[in-house]
């Protein structure tokens, strides 16, 4: 009875024992050390890396999956290091004892026996080679097995392994000797990683006859086991081992430290830079850096977008990332930066849509000021009147200025804010100036928004994430406004690319737009084909201007060497939405002279394409119908009784005050005679309609259709005369012209006042009918 109860006591012990250790290798927790800080590691789209940084303990320490590392290496390690890994339960019993004999018998310790997971143990948690220390190891061990499992360990422990100087795991280990990750490995390579854990200081590259010895030995142990062929071993016998560490790489740094700012949490990331487009942008920016410093430059930044996905394909934020002197490490893409006038097609476009021009409506290239806001053109020359369309492919600034004050700045920057260009102050700062560059914008936002152009309108947000799914695409602009818009960019004159015809243009279309800020601190080019836009900024980061900093001359002759460079057979083929923009367009009449609706004075008229449904509304405002005296040439004075035949009537192209002054005083509103001004002096201004206290019945149900006409003649000046409407201006009209006005129910009081002073009160009664 009593053996029986000690027999019991002793097993119970035992389970108790058990139990307690199970539970302590539950509750105790896992070493922290598990996971230790990891280098950022940056690839391009292709998998390979473009750069590592430093992990935040000062190490190079590359996290690879266990499946992404050679099926050689993983079998190797296991057979050199723990042979029976896949079958003990953390401790090797057998080979613990083995080295238990060894060590009393050389009277030292020189093996351990102890297993791969026991190793990790030490890895994590070292600790002197004492019999506690080993004691802890083994329970760790155990611990291991039990809650992370045999290929958690394997993988752990080949991440953290020691493999000289500050290198840790086979990640980094792999790309510091060899140049590569350890997803395919020749024999004399694996060989070489599985050696170096077992004494990292000795047999580190420099160590010539240990490194040779130490994979030699591997080799053998590969070769026994059938894991190589005895060819492949012979050669790997030959092979040279490391001489020393390759410089870790440090490619593209613009491109991966952005993705760092904006992925901080991520240890591995696939970005969508492509290594061949950008080392060819790399080189093509280096070979200009002599060129921009003669105009007056220190920098270039450059970005590519692949239209159809949005994704980033090269990043060039300066011309030297090292160079202290001129800011190198600034992220130039991506800097806030006046556009110049790189904003026009977007106005253009939107113009388009909303039916305010036409492609050839003439529109007022002169001296104006808006307030303390007096645009200039760049060639600093006027035209009087261009075309819509040459407006932009010359860039000229009154023009859109005048443009974006018909089109709303409202609806502009709604435009400007969908397609993500956003600038460092408010919606409502900018006033007209936004047109001119007043915004500043990141080089990346406004490559992309061109990108939404050569997308036949659909904007997509940009990516730089290789794996990231494509965003979807929201319609900013319609196809017919796009294939309008295109048509101006393709043209190739522009006045601030004076020397374009030295220009190596790529073989298929380029549409192209340049922008250059005030006080020539910025230069842009962006560009795109089907397939990619390409956008190139030249400058100074501190915000020096310089007489060479111009889109056309700084920066474009980079743009379109960088097209050349990566343009590709797609780029010959016709935009996909080519057919939906023909389909959103038609030919509609327009006056031939200034593309304007033709009035009922426009005789010539034309068929241009416009916008379905977007037909410009105004009517021409040039062609005036006017008496004429046949013998003199003079205006026909309304005061004058005239037999038959004395006057006509002509159609004159009349041009508003300031563009009479640009195109030789051209344009005017014929002169009445002298006779006439003289006897007329004392009374310059006479008002022809309406009559002074006359009545005006409005019949019921057509009040929309009741008019007031407006017409009053002076002999002052310009022969301007200004309408005041119970005391609201409501505009001018000249000399003669008739003006009419919706009739209001009530009392309508008028008074009319000419350059000169004089003035009329006119009362008119307006009644319902």
């Amino acid at each position: 009875m009593y053996l029986k109860n000690k027999k019991q006591r002793t097993f119970a012990g035992i389970i108790l024992v058990l139990i307690i250790v199970v539970l302590l290798i539950f509750i105790v927790p896992l070493p922290r050390a598990l996971n230790k800080p990891l280098s950022k590691v940056i690839r391009y789209s292709s998998g390979k890396v473009m750069r590592v940084y430093l992990s935040s303990d000062e190490k190079w320490r590359i996290y690879v999956p266990i499946d992404n590392t050679d099926e050689l290496f993983r079998k190797s390690t296991i057979m050199y290091e723990d042979k029976y890994f896949w079958l003990h339960p953390g401790i090797n019993v057998i080979a613990l004892l083995r080295a238990f004999y060894l060590n009393i018998k050389a009277g030292e310790i020189v093996s351990g026996g102890s297993t791969i997971s026991m190793q990790l143990a030490r890895l994590v948690e070292p600790k002197p080679r004492t019999v506690r220390s080993k004691i802890i190891e083994m329970f760790r061990a155990i611990q291991f097995e039990l809650r992370l499992g045999k290929k958690r360990i394997l993988e752990t422990y080949i991440n953290l392994a020691p493999y000289g100087g500050n290198v840790e795991g086979v990640g980094a280990a792999c790309l510091a000797y060899f140049g590569h990750l350890p997803e395919n490995l020749l024999p004399e390579e694996a060989a070489f990683l599985v050696s170096i854990p077992q004494s990292p200081v000795i047999r580190k590259p420099g160590n010539i006859e240990e490194g040779i010895k130490a994979r030699d030995k591997v080799l053998k142990i590969m070769f026994k086991n059938g894991l190589i062929s005895q060819n492949d071993y012979k050669r790997a016998e030959n092979a040279p081992v490391p001489m020393g560490f390759m410089p870790f790489p440090m490619e593209s740094q613009h491109a991966a430290d952005f993705t760092m700012l904006h992925y901080p949490y991520e240890n591995d990331i696939i970005i969508s830079i492509d290594e061949d487009i950008q080392k060819k942008t790399e080189n093509i920016v280096k070979s200009y850096q002599k060129r921009i410093e003669e105009l007056g430059a220190t920098n270039i930044s450059v970005v590519i977008i692949e239209n159809k996905t949005g994704k980033v394909k090269s990043l060039i934020g300066s011309i030297n990332y090292y160079n202290n002197d001129n800011d190198g490490q600034v992220r130039g893409f991506y800097a806030y930066r006046s556009p110049g006038s790189a904003l026009k097609p977007f106005l253009y476009a939107l113009a388009l849509e909303k039916g305010i021009i036409s492609t050839e409506m003439l529109i007022e290239d002169a001296p104006h000021s808006f307030g303390s806001f007096a645009p200039i053109n760049f060639s600093e020359k006027w035209d009087g009147l261009i075309s819509a369309e040459n407006a932009l492919s010359q860039s000229l600034n009154m023009p859109f200025v005048i443009m974006l004050q018909r089109t709303g700045y409202k609806d502009f920057m709604e435009k400007l804010y969908a397609g993500g260009l956003r600038g460092q102050r408010g919606f409502d700062d900018y006033g007209l100036t936004v047109i001119t560059g007043g915004m500043e914008v990141k080089l990346l936002d406004l490559v992309n928004f061109y990108s939404c152009l050569a997308n036949g309108g659909k904007y997509k947000s940009w990516s730089i994430l290789e794996n990231e799914s494509v965003f979807p695409d929201t319609l900013l602009f319609r196809t017919g406004a796009v294939f309008l818009t295109l048509k101006a960019l393709a043209k190739k004159g522009r006045p601030d690319a004076p020397k374009i015809e030295n220009f190596n243009f790529p073989k298929t279309n380029v549409y192209w737009k340049t922008g250059t800020s005030w006080e020539r601190r910025d230069a842009w080019s962006i560009g795109f084909q089907k397939k990619y836009s390409v956008g190139v900024w030249v400058g100074n980061f501190s915000g020096e201007g310089a007489e060479g900093i111009v889109g056309g001359i700084a920066a474009s002759p980079i743009m379109f060497d960088i097209i050349r460079a990566i343009e590709s057979e797609m780029d010959k083929e016709e935009f996909d939405w080519k057919y939906d923009a023909l389909d959103d367009i038609e030919l509609t009449e327009l006056c031939s002279y200034s593309g304007y609706k033709a009035g009922m004075n426009c005789i010539d008229k034309e068929y241009v394409y416009v916008l379905k449904n977007a037909n410009p509304s105004e009517k021409c405002p040039f062609h005036k119908k006017f008496l004429i005296e046949k013998e003199t040439g003079y205006r026909a004075s309304p005061w004058e009784d005239y037999k038959e035949g004395e006057v006509e009537e002509r159609i004159l192209i009349i041009y508003p005050p300031s563009v009479q002054r640009i195109m030789g005083n051209k344009g005017k509103i014929p002169s009445f005679s002298p006779k006439c001004a003289i006897s007329i002096e004392s009374k310059s201004l006479q008002v022809i309609s309406p009559i002074h206290n006359s009545v005006i019945m409005i019949p019921s149900g057509i009040k929309d259709a009741s008019y007031v006409m407006l017409q009053a003649y002076t002999s002052s000046g310009q022969g301007e005369i200004y309408w005041f409407l119970n005391g609201k201006y409501i505009g001018p009209t000249i000399s003669g012209e008739i003006k009419k006005i919706i009739a209001q129910p009530g009392e309508m009081k008028f008074v009319i006042q000419d350059k000169t002073g004089e003035s009329k009160k006119i009362d008119i009664s307006v009644f319902e009918n």
